[in-house]
């Protein structure tokens, strides 16, 4: 009799699935380990606040590459739509979305005196990663949703930042090392560099990854561009449910609101060097390995709105307990917090995303939602940047958060859990 593997698809063949799930991880883990080095909630505020930048532009640093991601999808969702086959389209631009680090480390590392060219570099390169990234990153999410299964799509994002995390942890130790011996403009040329080898190596293990024919390709639109972007609106307005979840996203930006603020008023409370926020960084991911774990059980056996629920809950207090600490070890809670939630969120929005989006249109409503993202996040941390630099309160923008946190959650008790629904 013929094995109970021999009938199925060949997409969901065990050794096919083993081996994308695993390049899968090896993927995110490795890229976002990378950027760890250049951590976009720690290092980036205090280095743009050491090269003369303004609470505005502090306050948009770790909104600034997912929004620059999100910015392009929109733009090129019809002709993802078009494609059968994605592995060649997220290739070529995920190569060239990782020169940026490159280039600017080379640059950083040769020209002895940026002066003030360092600070514009330093803002430009994860925008300009984002926005080529953002090419390919609809194309990429279609891909890993057809090549993941739906059941351990919330334990893959979590084998991610898991990874993340260990990475992260050793990033952080490096961090205080290379500012404490290396400060100013060839220290953060190191990390530049130390960045790009791990986002090469991000990209060599995703070459591994298997792609096989789908059964059905969904491509709807037929007529202009400009037909189809003019049919955008009424096709987002016909998913109410993804409406509440733009609202949702939008609300739950509390912890992007205070995290860029977070290292600065911690430093500035307890006098430690700028050095010091390579503590933080491995103190966050260690509570990122323990996040994820939960996010990847929970996430199993509930879905993503409980996981978006808890993070919230978990905003709160990361709020409250931030407002009333004054010691070192206290702001370490602090990001331990941080970490904890902000990993809680992630997965569980992945997760609730792919499954309430209808998989025929499913390219051009993350595409959507993406670019609906884009404007979340600069609204809420700009909203977070005008109140610092018009009060200079950490806590005023703590208790916007806070608001916003449980306003959130009111929201999301709206959309029902998508999962076995479909």
């Amino acid at each position: 009799m013929p094995s109970d593997t021999a009938a199925l698809p060949p997409q969901h063949h065990p050794q096919v699935v083993r081996r994308n799930f695993i390049c899968h991880c090896l993927e995110g883990g490795l890229y976002m380990g990378g950027v760890a080095f250049l951590q976009p909630e720690t290092v980036m505020p205090k280095m743009v606040e050491q090269l003369g930048g303004r609470s505005a532009i502090i306050a948009i640093m770790p909104a600034l590459l997912p929004a620059a991601f999100a910015m392009a999808g929109l733009f090129v969702s019809p002709l993802v739509e078009r494609l059968t086959k994605f592995k060649l389209w997220v290739m070529s631009f995920g190569l060239l979305q990782r020169l940026p680090y490159l280039i600017t480390g080379l640059v950083l590392w040769f020209w002895k005196d940026a002066g003030p060219w360092l600070l514009p570099l330093v803002v430009l390169t994860p925008m300009v990663s984002g926005l080529i990234g953002g090419v390919g990153v609809v194309a990429w999410m279609e891909m890993v949703t057809r090549m993941v299964p739906e059941r351990v799509r919330a334990a893959g994002w979590a084998v991610r930042y898991i990874t993340q995390a260990c990475i992260g942890m050793v990033a952080g130790a490096v961090i205080v090392q290379v500012l404490t011996h290396m400060p100013g403009q060839r220290g953060y040329a190191l990390l530049h560099l130390i960045t790009f080898s791990f986002l090469l190596l991000s990209w060599l293990s995703q070459a591994f990854m298997r792609e096989l024919p789908i059964a059905h390709h969904y491509h709807h639109h037929v007529g202009t561009y400009w037909s189809y972007l003019r049919s955008l609106p009424g096709l987002l307005g016909e998913q109410p449910l993804l409406l509440k979840l733009i609202a949702v996203r939008f609300t739950g930006m509390g912890y992007l609101m205070v995290v860029s603020f977070l290292t600065l008023h911690a430093l500035h409370i307890t006098g430690r060097p700028a050095a010091d926020v390579g503590i933080f960084v491995s103190i966050q991911y260690i509570s990122t390995i323990l996040g994820s774990m939960l996010a990847a059980w929970l996430g199993y056996h509930k879905g993503g709105k409980m996981l978006m629920i808890l993070s919230r809950i978990i905003c709160i207090a990361l709020c409250g307990w931030a407002s009333l600490t004054h010691s070192f070890g206290g702001f370490s809670v602090a990001f331990f917090i941080l970490g904890f939630g902000q990993f809680l969120d992630k997965v569980g929005d992945l997760t609730l995303t792919a499954e309430l989006c209808p998989p025929e249109r499913r390219s051009t409503l993350q595409a959507i939602l993406g670019f609906c993202n884009v404007w979340s996040l600069m609204l809420a941390t700009s909203l977070g940047g005008l109140i610092y630099s018009l009060s200079g309160s950490f806590y005023l923008v703590a208790c916007l958060a806070a608001v916003m946190s449980a306003l959130s959650i009111l929201i999301l008790c709206g959309i029902p859990e998508p999962r076995g629904q479909r």
